[in-house]
Formats: structure tokens, C-alpha cells, sequence
């Protein structure tokens, strides 16, 4: 995918332009039909299709803008050592022409590209330094190309020594190399600290709900300890002491039972939460506490994912790859520990 283009020079949408409102069109056409779907009577297909049109919606965004990331810090990366071969050939008395026809020769990754692009420009005619705007408009989203472009472009218009300037942006950049990489290494630390919070996350919305369905009796006829004391008159009047949340008399707990029955966190034979049946073990109860739970790990995976890439890679939306851990973890755990309890 070419991520650094010039829009003045590219007529119509890009590939980027595309991928994401492709997936936008289709992830809205996905949420109508489950929409559509949901409000005919089937819940678990209808649900998973608005599930599924979110999830196409932004995940296109997302990778791409991954993407970017990486190959903008890839580029960075391969800037330096560039800059100094540049300087070298410059020294060797080659022309800026033939100085990048040499750097051609060489592989510095996604780098090259851009290379081979400034290199055409030089020789169709076109005057360096609008080159070089031309290249530094390009990488707008990396600051440090940025401005080591627009310092060599004022050494050359203002007559200086361009082949000692070149070099000493090249040192700088380097330094810069060297200390992001010290950062980064550093970094990987709090990465690490947010992973295993997440995981301790996991394991104490395991616990904690295991602990609410002894207290409440969910999924069983037993009351559970609370509705034992309720019973005694303690604590309340019997069964109106623990609230059916999907009597469906709740408004605002109605997405929650809607999720439960989705992802079947009740037994399939329970269509109506309010229903008799289900208040005699609790379904009600029990479809809203899982599906809060669920709720928040999911809620929290995003989270934690955006802060991890804005730690990782300096920006919230490369945390898709750690979300695309995080939440599949999560999703397992749940499915696998939360959801057969009580059936």
C-alpha cells in the first residue's frame, strides 16, 4: 500500500482512501441488515451482524493507520544511514543527481522507494529544492525527516557547505536514532506492565463474578447467601430484595440482556428473561452481571490496547495490534471460564 503520496499529483481516492471507506460502506450495510435482522426476532444472528459491521467499520482504519506507522518508523530508521552515504558521494565530487542514483544501489527498506522517486524527479529537469519540498510534503507525518529536509533545503538555497550539513543532520539524526531506541527499549517495560494488568483485569472479573453467582444463586434455585438472608427477612422481603434487571421494565438494561443472548450467556431454551422459568433460577440476573462483565473487558481491552500503542509506537491508533491480543484473550477467557457457569 503507498502510504506517501502528494494529492496535488494524485487524482482520485488512494488505496488507503479506499480501504477505509470500503470498509465503512460495508460495515454500515452490515449494521442495517442486523438492524433489520434483530428487529424481526433473531437476536443472536442479528446481533452478531452489528457486531461484525462495527468491526469492519474500524478495523480498515485501524490497520492502516498501523501500517503508516510502521513504515513511517522504518523509514526513520534507514533516514541517518542515508543521509550519510549521501554526504559521502557528495564528497566523492558526485552531482546531487548522480549522489542518488548511487543511493538507489543500496537497500534501505520502504526508504528507497521515496529514493527512486526523488531520483526520477532530478532527472526529468525538476529543480531541487522543489524536489525536496515535494519529498518533505510526502512525509508530513514524520517530523524528523521533516526537519532534517527543510535544514539541508536552506544550507542549498542560502549557498552553504551542503555536503557538511548533510552530514551533520545525518550525526543528529542518528543521535535521535539512537535515543529513540533507548526510549523504546524502556518502553517495553510499561509495555509488559500493561499487558499483565490486563490479564490480572481478566482474572479479577473471573473471580469476582464467580463470587456474585454464589452471593446471588445465578442459574440456580438455590437463592444464593444474599437471597438466604433476604428470605430471613435481614435485608429485604423475600424475592423483591434482588432485581430481575432484564424483566424487561429497565430501559437502559436492555442492551446488556441483548448481548447476553447473543453471545449465549444464557441456556438457549431461555427466549424471554422475564418469563417464569427464568426467574426461577435467576437467568435475568445472570444474563445482566455477564454481560456487564463482558462489556467491561472488551471496553477495557480497547483501552488498554490504545494506551499501549501511544506507548509502543506513539499513537493511540497503533494499539489495533495489541487490541487484536488483548481482546481475543479476553473473549477465550470469558467464553470458556464466565459463560458455561450456571447452565
Amino acid at each position: 500500500m503507498e502510504f506517501f503520496t502528494e494529492e496535488g499529483y494524485s487524482p482520485g481516492y488512494s488505496t488507503e482512501d479506499k480501504v477505509i471507506f470500503g470498509g465503512l460502506i460495508i460495515g454500515a450495510v452490515l449494521l442495517i441488515l442486523g438492524m433489520l435482522i434483530y428487529t424481526r426476532g433473531l437476536i443472536q444472528i442479528g446481533g452478531l451482524m452489528i457486531i461484525l459491521g462495527l468491526l469492519t467499520a474500524i478495523l480498515p482504519y485501524g490497520l492502516v493507520s498501523f501500517l503508516r506507522n510502521r513504515a513511517i518508523s522504518e523509514m526513520e530508521r534507514q533516514f541517518p544511514s542515508f543521509l550519510k552515504d549521501l554526504a559521502e558521494s557528495k564528497r566523492g565530487g558526485m552531482t546531487i543527481l548522480k549522489s542518488f542514483e548511487s543511493a538507489k544501489e543500496t537497500d534501505y527498506g520502504r526508504l528507497n522507494r521515496e529514493i527512486n522517486k526523488i531520483h526520477y524527479q532530478l532527472s526529468w529537469g525538476i529543480p531541487f529544492p522543489q524536489v525536496m519540498e515535494r519529498f518533505s510534503h510526502r512525509m508530513r507525518d514524520s517530523p524528523v525527516i521533516q526537519q532534517s529536509v527543510s535544514i539541508i533545503l536552506q544550507s542549498f538555497k542560502s549557498g552553504g557547505q551542503i555536503t557538511k550539513t548533510i552530514e551533520s543532520v545525518a550525526d543528529n539524526a542518528n543521535m535521535l536514532k539512537e535515543v529513540i531506541q533507548s526510549k523504546n527499549s524502556m518502553l517495553k517495560q510499561q509495555l509488559v506492565i500493561m499487558y499483565v494488568i490486563y490479564l490480572l483485569f481478566i482474572g479479577i472479573t473471573v473471580g469476582i463474578y464467580f463470587l456474585m453467582q454464589q452471593l446471588l444463586g445465578l442459574g440456580s434455585t438455590d437463592p444464593g447467601a444474599l437471597g438466604a438472608i433476604a428470605e430471613s427477612g435481614v435485608i429485604g422481603e423475600g424475592e423483591d430484595s434482588i432485581v430481575n434487571w432484564c424483566s424487561g421494565d429497565i430501559f437502559w438494561a436492555e442492551p446488556f440482556c441483548s448481548i447476553a443472548q447473543v453471545f449465549g450467556f444464557v441456556p438457549s431454551n431461555i427466549t424471554d428473561l422475564g418469563s417464569a422459568a427464568a426467574e426461577e433460577r435467576a437467568y435475568g440476573q445472570m444474563a445482566y452481571y455477564k454481560s456487564v462483565f463482558f462489556s467491561m473487558l472488551m471496553l477495557q481491552g480497547i483501552c488498554s490496547a490504545a494506551v499501549a500503542g501511544q506507548i509502543s509506537d506513539g499513537s493511540p491508533s497503533a494499539g489495533i495490534k495489541h487490541a487484536l491480543i488483548m481482546m481475543p484473550v479476553a473473549f477465550a477467557v470469558f467464553m470458556l471460564v464466565v459463560r458455561p457457569m450456571g447452565f
